[in-house]
């Protein structure tokens, strides 16, 4: 089967609409191809896996204060904005005011928050982490914003050929000059059409360094549920909650 013709269908249950979907893709990497037919504008299977942990750890999560980070319009960003009653969605916009509201959404910097301490029941990141380049302060930062016994849930790719926690692929200087030290890696976007650099690999240990920045406790949930539409590479969910 060549690359244009491939076209999986899958029939199954979609944990973002909470009921029963079709899922297709006509594209081999099934990580961002595989939709669901009825979420608003589409969802993939880390959105799907995400929402799937999210309900199981988090039940009343509708009745929380959540923050999510750099939200998509598709899929489980708009289940969550339209949803849970205390939705803060932010996005980066570095030239403008942190802390203020640009083009509809919180102006933040992950690595250095404007929220008081101890505001958030749950913290939600898809596919972010992997593009901050002081990681460490970004968790204490999440950390700091988290209520006790908040919960930190997200996605990025971990490699499953590297052990080490984290590796970088860029340096950036105090003058915001970059030095790659790998082919520069980008992934979208929502809001800027440049794109997002990936600074970091992660790997195997990265539990054990997301414990070590703060006292997390962590768990790795990784899927393939072919019911649920998770399949594909990078289907892992990492969840650090704060301690009560």
């Amino acid at each position: 089967m060549t690359e244009e013709s491939f076209n999986l269908t899958i029939e199954g249950y979609c944990p973002i609409c909470e009921k029963a979907a079709t899922f297709v893709s006509k594209n081999r990497w099934l990580r961002g191809g595989l939709y669901c037919q009825s979420c608003k504008n589409g969802s993939v299977p880390r959105e799907r896996a995400l929402a799937l942990v999210l309900g199981r750890k988090r039940p009343d999560w509708r009745n929380l204060a959540i923050h999510e980070s750099s939200p998509a319009e598709r899929g489980v960003s708009i289940k969550l904005r339209d949803e849970c009653k205390n939705y803060v969605g932010s996005h980066y916009f570095p030239d403008s005011p942190f802390g203020q509201i640009v083009r509809g959404f919180r102006n933040e910097s992950l690595e250095r928050q404007t929220f008081p301490d101890e505001t958030f029941d749950v913290v939600v990141t898809l596919d972010v982490f992997e593009h901050v380049f002081e990681p460490g302060m970004m968790i204490k930062e999440i950390y700091r914003t988290l209520k006790p016994g908040g919960l930190y849930i997200c996605t990025f790719p971990i490699r499953k050929y590297q052990v080490e926690s984290h590796k970088p692929r860029v340096h950036r200087s105090a003058d915001g000059a970059l030095t790659y030290l790998e082919e520069p890696e980008i992934h979208g976007n929502p809001v800027n059409g440049e794109g997002a650099l990936v600074t970091f690999d992660y790997g195997y240990d990265i539990h054990q360094m997301l414990a070590y920045w703060v006292p997390f406790t962590v768990e790795i949930t990784r899927f393939a549920d072919r019911g649920m539409g998770i399949l594909g590479e990078y289907t892992e969910v990492i969840t650090c909650e704060k301690q009560s």
